[in-house]
């Protein structure tokens, strides 16, 4: 699993930087400069959906490298 993915959760953000789903979505809906969504995901009548990020935008937002990343996927296959 070499190849980082092009679409991130809020949860997968959480994961990269170390801290909480809900940390990251309060500084995503606080922080002027947070990327817009890319779109959402899973929404139904009764639930509203997942948003996704364009990796790159969140990359760029938070300043993380590739690196993490890439230590993130091979944490999760190793767990998996």
């Amino acid at each position: 699993m070499d190849e980082l993915p092009l679409l991130v959760g809020s949860g997968d953000i959480a994961r990269a930087l170390g801290v909480t789903r809900q940390a990251v979505d309060h500084r995503l809906r606080s922080d002027p400069a947070a990327p817009a969504a890319a779109g959402v995901v899973n929404r139904t009548s009764a639930w509203n959906g997942t948003r996704i990020w364009w990796r790159e935008d969140v990359d760029r937002w938070l300043n993380l490298e590739p690196d993490r990343w890439h230590r993130l996927l091979a944490s999760t296959a190793r767990s998996g």
